[in-house]
């Protein structure tokens, strides 16, 4: 049996057609023997929001199924993914799920399930949109091409399952 390759990290994007509207998810996963994986998906009425919620979970699954125990880099261009993650979700939940304005929060739904899947080996990281960054490049194209009923022939060199959305 051989040993899975070693996830290097990760690029997760979302889009939608309309805020909301149909939208898709992409991630790419890189491999330190410098295969990679793509995965995307779509859903037919959500909001841009959802879709980078969804990539990151769709990419966290891929990563525990992995039974990597290696730190990666998730690197998203969404501030409100990264800083919900890594900043926000505490004061939630110590809210019982509440905003500073006392607002229940938007897509707790993913929240939680982001929130369960998380790892301390997991280091979440913002890029910036449209910057040429070629993982962060690729993931939009996947993702716009599942919003917009054109899904991209995926690149999956290396031996992980795929997830079924």
């Amino acid at each position: 049996m051989s040993t899975p390759p070693i996830i290097n990290c990760i690029y997760t994007d979302g889009a939608c057609t309309g805020n909301p509207g149909k939208g898709g998810w992409g991630i790419v996963l890189y491999f330190q023997d410098g295969s990679v994986y793509e995965v995307g998906g779509w859903e037919p009425e959500t909001t841009n929001n959802r879709m980078e919620m969804q990539a990151a979970i769709a990419s966290l699954e891929l990563f525990h199924e992995s039974g990597q125990q290696q730190p990666i880099a998730l690197y998203s261009d969404s501030q409100y993914l990264i800083k919900g993650i890594t900043e926000w979700i505490k004061g939630w939940k110590q809210k019982g799920w509440k905003t500073a304005s006392g607002k229940g929060v938007l897509n707790r739904d993913l929240w939680e399930h982001l929130d369960q899947l998380n790892h301390s080996l997991i280091h979440w990281q913002h890029v910036q949109a449209h910057k040429g960054i070629p993982g962060n490049e690729r993931c939009d194209a996947i993702a716009r091409g599942f919003a917009e009923s054109r899904p991209p022939q995926l690149r999956q060199t290396s031996q992980l399952p795929s997830i079924n959305r």
